[in-house]
């Protein structure tokens, strides 16, 4: 299935363009860090670095809310559910 490409023109500051520019740089630790969670190696041009980081952030935001889904469900548990789990334990037991 072929992906269509959208280019679109991101604010940076000083500081986040001069960040990027590190991921860009081979033996940076912000390029060795962009390899390691990307798990490939990231060409050197700008607009695949920002690719490459913004695949990051969103494998990142995914987590999050996989994270926040599993706290609110573990924390709507109730004392019916837990017996229920017993329950289901011990009949395994039991065979």
């Amino acid at each position: 299935m072929e992906q269509t490409m959208t280019r679109k023109t991101v604010p940076l500051t000083g500081l986040e363009a001069a960040l990027v520019e590190r991921a860009r740089v081979e033996g940076t630790p912000q390029h060795d860090a962009l390899v390691r969670l990307v798990g490939a190696e990231v060409p050197g041009s700008e607009a695949a670095t920002l690719h490459a980081l913004i695949a990051v952030g969103l494998t990142a935001l995914g987590e999050q809310i996989a994270l926040d889904d599993y706290e609110q469900l573990a924390a709507s548990r109730d004392a019916e559910d837990e017996e229920h789990e017993r329950t289901m334990r011990r009949r395994v037991r039991d065979r």
